[in-house]
């Protein structure tokens, strides 16, 4: 039986992503989130659909031409949303091979959005049973696979920025819920907590960091100062 995704980004996330405003990175995650949610499929559907009828209000050109007659009814014709392809993940569809993470026994498929992206990851960095992997990204954002063992916790942190985390396969649980594929997690400075992989499957996740994690306990606090080698 497939899971419910029950953590979805905001209405206005979806509406900046629809819009096309947001920053690469954050437009990726929810092109990533849009793979597994067929409701926020239809609330971008239906966020178009607005788009397009305040478009077809407006007043047309004075020399109404074939081309504005066109647009309109590209953007007023009805979308099949078992078929269509979301323009920003289209070119990841043609990626030759399908991109995976192997972990043991374990496979664990890439969805579509990431297929070309992950195929440039950094090595992977370890340490116990977490692993991380650097994705191509801008200067301003830090985009990562992270990949937690079974029965394994990411120590106690908080955050000094935003930290948006889409579970890509397995599940995770912290002290505000248990999350599995698709469900998209958004922590702010407010949010201390303590990411755990619970069952007996790898959990694989997709983050995007607007500035670095700063661990709470013990020998962990070493790690802050080394962030800034691989942020």
């Amino acid at each position: 039986m497939a899971h419910a995704v029950k953590y979805h980004p905001s209405l206005s996330l979806l509406e900046q992503y629809t819009e096309g405003t947001l920053e690469a990175e954050v437009a990726l995650i929810v092109a990533a989130h849009l793979d597994f949610c067929p409701h926020c499929q239809q609330l971008r559907h239906d966020i178009e659909a607005d788009i397009g009828c305040q478009l077809a209000q407006q007043p047309a050109p004075a020399a109404e031409s074939d081309e504005w007659q066109q647009m309109l009814q590209q953007i007023l014709a009805p979308a099949d949303l078992s078929t269509a392809q979301d323009p920003n993940v289209a070119e990841a569809t043609i990626a030759p091979n399908s991109t995976h993470v192997e972990l043991g026994q374990f496979k664990i498929e890439i969805p579509r959005s990431l297929q070309r992206l992950a195929a440039k990851r950094k090595k992977w960095l370890q340490l116990g049973g977490i692993a991380t992997a650097k994705l191509p990204s801008s200067d301003n954002n830090h985009l990562s696979l992270l990949l937690i063992q079974s029965n394994t916790e990411v120590p106690l942190h908080t955050h000094k920025g935003l930290e948006i985390t889409l579970v890509l396969a397995g599940e995770m649980v912290d002290e505000m819920g248990k999350y599995a594929a698709g469900d998209l997690i958004i922590n702010t400075p407010d949010h201390t907590h303590t990411p755990k992989n619970i069952s007996e499957e790898p959990c694989l996740c997709l983050s995007v960091l607007t500035a670095p994690l700063e661990f709470k306990q013990g020998l962990t606090r070493l790690l802050n100062p080394l962030q800034r080698f691989f942020y």
